[in-house]
Order: structure tokens, then sequence, then C-alpha cells
């Protein structure tokens, strides 16, 4: 059991005895308190009770041999003869051992009690012996008198040597009178310790000790005197105790060594009692208004203000050394919060406002703010002084070594002082806790309060709320360490209590739009500026066009260089306040929608920076992309561009294959909104064939001559024709060239030839190209061969022999072979104005196959293409 654990135990059982003393109802509940306190502490509260008794029972014996030592009366002067008797000690009980130089007392039955005759009595002394002087009246009363002189010396204190030692503490003492050896000092302060101590034990312990009355048989007068006389018990301890707490303070003025003055036991003993002696008075308040059924609020008194200021110094003291004195401010505390409990035991009062200022409960919350400030500025201090004393050592390389540890003594913890006080206090106001949040501001002091309210939230749970609403105020911080640090406490809790989900989140909501304020804000500066730089007139006009580009062209670098720093810093900015929300997103996805909402409307430079941000979080949702599936399908018009920048951060990974239920839930999705193909680019791998089939016009509708959609088209081709592990690809390459021929794709017949000079384009990562001639040769046979011969094919033979001259004639020729022999000028005219194209540009490899065509048609088709008419003739 630990002192404050055993301080407690004690009060409690102070504050139930008197509850029961003052309401007559001891007899009735002894049995039921002993009962509660036995199983509240267990053996070692046993122990300390059977301790307990056996001091009362050695200070009685104690007293009862003092007594003895008085010399005795004449029969007319001393009264009753019981009054001096001294029993003699029980069975089994020990005598107390006389101390040196006294005798020991005689011990005999008391007068008038039945004695047996024959029981053996212990033998009487003379009194001569027993206190080893004459026995004479005149001798035994000047004895008594001089110890009763004695006694009363050590209680006294002459005004005038007060007056003195106050009117020396205020001399102006030279600076070389106080340069003093250390020896010297140490020496005098030793004895000046020694001469106070006594002093205070003297003076401090000379006032009686305090009884409570009951109220319940007072008259009215009688209850107000007895408060009056309690309150200037108070007012007389203090100003003798302020003496002694101001003297202390100029012996130890001077220290050389830089260490605390040392403490005083005796000091703070009496401090405890004086704080004991105000919690009394409002106890005697509390009976009084009971007993006369009144409301228990004393007002504005002036001398309730009288005994709230004469207490200063105690807590003046405290707080100069909150570390060395902790457990004597404990004892303090619990004191005043004794009187709190008792005189409101269900705490009807508000506990963060109290009813009068000068209520307990309004001194407790003072004494408790003031200490508590203390301690959090001496872990300040500490903390940075332990920053201060390991600093990294550059080398010559520019590189940061930290020092080696050396064999010290471990450094104390910061917040182990804090945390203590958090823990041990009766009652702390979550209010409190702002003075922990003001480390969090300052990134060297920001590990001391994390490492607080980590703690202290999980140990105080009245103050959650408290601490975690700092947690979300400072998770925008724009210190990294502080930022995470409050983030992975507040993620902490998240999971475990999930009725706080609602509460983060509104804090998470607040910081990124905030964010996004800024950031838009910013970005509309940065456009002016950039439209300043090219607005700017040159103080010297450049003559010439060369000069005139010039201009321009640095115009634009500048320009350029701006945009490239402002965009980096402005990104940085939103990625502070968006770290938070996109944590909780990643444990409850349908916080995303606000992200949705607030991405519509957005300059494109804000829209970019978002779609980077979120790059982390989808791509975490790879393999569960079911959760992220229900925000997907109901994001708002507006928004197309982060739709699209998800479903490809899910399917990025081109060494899988796409969720089944992602590209199901894409492909409704698609048809339910009608969708461009942006969005089934990367979809190509997870589809099946009759999808590929049927979205194949979709993907190839988004060609429009740009790069861009040129890109996406050749992933979709790449996606539909690789083979992953235990599974084929979609369609063959040669499947997916014929595909690009269908009725369905050639409606736009010029997208439809962008997208085969896609496909015969796309190159390996080293350069080579993808699909090899053979594709083009089996697809041609193939196409040749149908029914419906498009004009695409011809095209598709055109552009295979542009990208593989020479290993493209033998399949363009068979392709001109079989069209001569499908009469392809009985076919319809587009087509043949095609084969007329591409037969001309065989010519003269392809003149043999001249004679296969009939004169007629021959002088048919040089009429149509002069250019075709020449070299046959």
């Amino acid at each position: 059991m630990t002192r404050l654990q055993s301080v407690v135990i004690g009060k409690t059982l102070r504050i139930a005895l008197l509850q029961l003393y003052t309401r007559n109802h001891m007899s009735a509940y002894s049995g039921i308190l002993k009962h509660k306190l036995d199983a509240l502490g267990g053996p070692e509260w046993a122990r300390w009770q059977e301790f307990q008794k056996r001091e009362r029972e050695r200070r009685l014996r104690h007293e009862a041999w003092e007594r003895s030592l008085v010399p005795p009366k004449k029969a007319s002067e001393e009264g009753p003869q019981s009054a001096r008797w001294v029993p003699a000690p029980e069975d089994g009980q020990e005598k107390s051992a006389p101390e040196d130089g006294q005798v020991e007392p005689a011990y005999q039955p008391a007068p008038g009690a039945n004695v047996d005759v024959n029981t053996d009595l212990p033998p009487l002394k003379p009194l001569a012996e027993v206190l080893g002087v004459n026995s004479s009246r005149s001798n035994s009363e000047d004895n008594q008198i001089e110890l009763l002189e004695e006694r009363t010396k050590r209680v006294k204190l002459d005004k005038e040597q007060e007056e003195v030692v106050v009117s020396d503490m205020e001399i102006e003492v030279p600076e070389k009178e106080l340069e003093v050896p250390d020896k010297e000092l140490q020496q005098a302060a030793v004895e000046n310790d020694s001469q106070i101590e006594t002093e205070m034990q003297d003076a401090l312990g000379s006032e009686p000790p305090f009884e409570m009355l009951a109220m319940d048989a007072m008259s009215p007068d009688t209850r107000q005197n007895h408060l009056m006389e309690a309150i200037r018990r108070v007012i007389r301890g203090s100003e003798r105790m302020r003496k002694f707490i101001e003297h202390k303070r100029v012996l130890h003025s001077i220290d050389t060594a830089g260490k605390p003055a040392p403490r005083s036991r005796t000091l703070e003993e009496n401090m405890v009692q004086q704080v004991q002696l105000v919690a009394n008075c409002y106890l005697v308040l509390f009976e009084a208004c009971r007993a006369r059924h009144l409301p228990g609020n004393m007002g504005a008194s002036t001398e309730w203000s009288s005994m709230h200021a004469c207490v200063e110094d105690i807590l003046q003291y405290v707080v100069d050394a909150p570390q060395e004195l902790y457990e004597l401010a404990m004892v303090l505390l619990y004191e005043l919060w004794m009187s709190v409990v008792t005189s409101d035991p269900e705490l009807k009062c508000t506990p963060d406002k109290p009813d009068s200022e000068f209520s307990v409960l309004a001194l407790y919350l003072r004494w408790c703010e003031h200490i508590f400030d203390a301690i959090v500025k001496h872990s300040v201090r500490l903390a940075t002084q332990q920053a201060d004393t390991t600093p990294a050592v550059q080398t010559a390389d520019g590189s940061a070594v930290v020092p080696e540890l050396t064999e010290e003594k471990p450094q104390t913890e910061p917040s182990e002082l804090i945390l203590a006080f958090i823990r041990d206090a009766p009652y702390i106001l979550p209010a409190l806790l702002a003075k922990v949040a003001e480390c969090l501001k300052s990134p060297s002091t920001a590990p001391l309060g994390l490492a607080v309210l980590e703690t202290a939230i999980e140990i105080r749970p009245p103050i959650f709320i408290t601490g975690l609403d700092i947690l979300l105020e400072y998770a925008a911080s724009p210190d990294r360490a502080t930022r995470s640090g409050c983030i992975q406490v507040i993620l902490k809790h998240c999971s475990s209590r999930s009725s706080l989900l609602p509460r983060m989140s509104l804090a998470a909501k607040s910081h990124f739009v905030r964010g996004v304020r800024l950031a838009e804000k910013q970005s509309v500066e940065l456009e002016k500026q950039v439209a300043s730089i090219f607005n700017r007139v040159d103080k010297v006009l450049p003559v010439g066009e060369l000069a005139v580009t010039e201009a321009v062209e640095a115009r634009k670098r500048e320009a350029l260089a701006l945009r490239k720093q402002k965009k980096q810093a402005i990104e940085a900015g939103l990625a502070v306040y968006a770290e938070l929300f996109l944590k909780l997103c990643a444990k409850h996805m349908e916080l995303l929608v606000v992200m949705f909402v607030a991405y519509k409307g957005l300059s494109a430079t804000v829209q970019v920076i978002i779609r980077r941000i979120i790059t982390p979080l989808i791509k975490s949702m790879a393999d569960t992309p079911a959760v992220i599936i229900p925000v997907l399908k109901q994001f708002p018009v507006g928004t197309e561009t982060l739709a699209q920048r998800i479903v490809f951060l899910l399917c990025v990974n081109t060494a899988r294959v796409p969720a089944r239920e992602l590209v199901q839930a894409v492909l409704n999705m698609c048809d339910a909104r009608r969708l461009d193909g942006n969005f089934l680019a990367y979809l190509g791998n997870g589809m099946e064939r009759a999808e590929v089939h049927k979205r194949l016009p979709t993907i190839v509708a988004m060609l429009n001559g740009s790069a861009g959609p040129q890109m996406l088209v050749s992933e979709f081709f790449t996606r539909v024709t690789t083979s992953y592990l235990n599974q084929p690809s979609v369609l063959t390459p040669t499947e997916l060239l014929v595909a690009l021929h269908e009725p369905a794709v050639v409606i736009t017949e010029k997208k439809a030839e962008e997208a085969v000079r896609v496909f015969g384009a796309m190159t390996n990562a080293d350069g080579t190209l993808k699909f090899p001639p053979r594709v083009f040769d089996e697809a041609l046979a193939q196409l040749a061969g149908r029914a419906f011969v498009p004009v695409l094919m011809l095209k598709t033979a055109f552009i295979y022999r542009e990208q593989h001259h020479g290993v493209a004639d033998v399949a363009v020729k068979n392709l001109l072979q079989t069209l001569i022999e499908r009469k392809v000028w009985e076919m319809r005219s587009s087509l043949l104005n095609a084969f007329i194209s591409l037969f001309r540009t065989m010519l003269p490899d392809a003149l043999p196959l001249v004679k296969s065509i009939p004169p007629n048609i021959l002088q048919m088709m040089a009429k149509i293409d002069a250019r075709f008419g020449a070299p046959v003739s």
C-alpha cells in the first residue's frame, strides 16, 4: 500500500466517522463501516489498525507514567483520592520503560475498589525514593512550579524577538557580505534550520486541537460564535506560519549548489494542520446550516475572504517546488476535497461553477489549478533541458550523429509528474488540460503533451472527451511529428469506441473543408501572379522578332517555375489538413462522400491535387474494393474525373486481375449513367469475352487524335490480350484486331482507323512492336473470307504495309487476289475505291494481278483514279 493510498483510506474513515457522529448514528452503523473498511483495505488495513491500537495503548501508558512523577499534594489540597489513581496494566500488557534518569511509577489499585486481601500487591516505595527529592511541601511546590515554567517557555514567543527577526529580514545586506564560503554558508543554514524547526514545533503546536461539537444542541448565537472562533483559529495560525515561511525563504535565498532548499517536515505537517482547520470551518458551517435547515452558502463574507487569503502562502510554498512537495500538495488537496464531499455528499453544486467565490469548492478548484499549472511548467522546463542536453553532432560529411549514452542516472520522464497528478488528484476540471495543450504548439514540447494526453484520457475517463477534442484540434498541426502523434492516438480509440466516430468525423471534415478553401484561395492568387507575369510591361522593350520571341519564352519559363513552386506548397498544405480525414476514410469509407461534394466546383489546380493526395488511400483498398463500391456508385455529377481516378487506382496494378465485383459495379454504373470509356480502360482484363465485344465501341469512341485517349485505348488493348496466372487472355491479338472491324465499331470509320493504328503501333518495354506481323496476316485472311467485307479491312492492310514494309507485301497481295476473285468491282463503290488505292500502292509489284482483271474493269478503274491507269497501261 502506497503512502497516498494509506492517506486516502484514513481520510475516508475520518469523513465517515464525522458524518455518523454528527447524526448520532454511530452505534447503528459502526459494524457496517468496519466491515466495509476491512474489505477495502485488506490485510494491510488490518495491520494498520493493529498498529494504531498498539500506539494508543503505548501513549496511555506513557501519560500514566508521566502523571506518576508529579509530587503529591497534601490531603487538604489534593481533592478526591481517585483523581491520582494510576491503573495497573492489564494481563498481557507490557510496562512502558522509563526514560533515562527517571524512576518506574508505582502501580496500585483504585481507591475504594474491592481488593482481595490475600492477593500479592507490589511493594510501595518511599516517596522520597520515587521522586529523588525532599518530600516537604515547600520543595514539592517549588519543583512543580519550575516544571510548569519550563514547559511554558517552549510554547511562548516573545513579541520583541519576533519584531527583531522581521526587522533583520528587511535590512539590506551589501553584496560583499553575502559572499560567504560554501562551508560556512552550509553550517549557518544547518544551525538556522534546527533553530527554526524548534520554534515552529513550539509555536504551531501550542494551538489546542479542534473539537467538532454537535450543532443540533447549540443555540444560533452559540453556533455563530463557534464558527467565528474556527475562522479566527485559522487566521492566528496563518500569521505565525507566514513568519516561518518567509524566514525559511530568506535562509535559503543564497544557494551556491543550485539545489532546492531542504524540506521542513515540521512546517509541512503544520501546513496540513492549517488546511484542516480551514476544512473544519466549512464543516462547522455545513452542520450549522443543516441544524437550521438552511442552504450552506456563506456568501461574500469578509471573514471567509480573510480565511482564503491567509492560506495563500501555503499555496505559494507548494507551487514554488511542485516536484519536491508533490506528496504535500496531494494531502492538502485531499483535505479540501474531503470538506467538499462532506458538505455536499451528492455534489449538487456543479463542480465547474461553484455557487460562491468563497466556498470550499472554489478554494479547492483554485488550488488544483495553480498546482497543476506549476507542475506543467516544471515538466516543460525539464523536457526542454533534456532536449538541449542531447544535441546531434554534425560530422564532416554533414550527417547528424547522436552522442553515445554515458552510464549516468536515467533521466526522469517529464510527463511522469503530470500523469501522477492527473491520476492521484481527487477531482480535476477537464478544462485544465488546456494547459497541456499549450505544449503541442511547439515541436520541442509536443512529445510531452502527446505523452500526457495519450495516457491521461485512459486513466481518467471523465476528461476523455476534453483530451480527445485537443487531439482532434492539433491533428492538423503544421509539425509532422505532432500531427502524426495526435492522429495515432485518435485512431487508437476510433476502433474501440464507435460512439466517438461522429465527433471525430466532424472534426476531420472541418479540417478538410478548411484546407480545401485555403487551397482554392491560394490557387486563385497563383493565377493572378501568373497573369501578372505575362501582363508585365518591361522597361526596355525588345527589338526584333528574335528578341520578342526570347522575351516571351523567358516569361513562360518564369511562369512555369512559379506555378510549379506554388502548386507544391498548395499540395503540401492541403495534405496537412486532409491527413486525419483520409485516415478515418480508411476505416469508414462512407466519409469519402464529403470529398466528392467538396471536389465539385473547385478549380482544376485543386482538383488535380485532390486526385493526387487520395492515391495512398485508394491503393490500400485494392484488395477490398467492396467497401468503396457504394460510394463510387453515388458520386455526384461533375466529379467524374475523381471517380475515374478511383477506378484507375483500384486497377493500376497490371500484375493482377481486378475484382469481379468491381468490374460488374462499374459496368452497371456505365449503363445506368451512360459514362464514357474512361471508366473501362483499366477493366479489360476483368471482363468476359462478350463484355469486351460489347464495350469495344465505347472504348474506340474515346479517340480524337490526341495522346491521352490513345494511351487509354492502348492500355485497354494490352489488358485484354495479356495472360495471367491460371487465367488466359480475354482475347488473342488476332481476335481483337478482327473485333475492331465489327460493324458496331466501324460506324465511326475515322476512329476505327485510328484504333487500328494504335493497335499496330503498340510497343513493349524494350521498344519492339508488341504484335508481330502474323497477327495482321491472320486477321486479314479472316476478314477477306467474310460475306461482308468492310472498307476498314483495306485500310488496315494499308496501315500494315506502312508499319511492316516488305514483310506485309505477301499478305496484301493475297488480299488483293482474294478480292479480285470475289469481283470487288461488283461490290460497294466505297470498297472499290479503297481497293484501287491499295492496288496502286502495290504497283509495280502487283502488276501480275492485272491479268486477272477484265479489260473493261481496268478501264473503269483507270477512269476512277487516273494515277492507277498510267502504270497499268
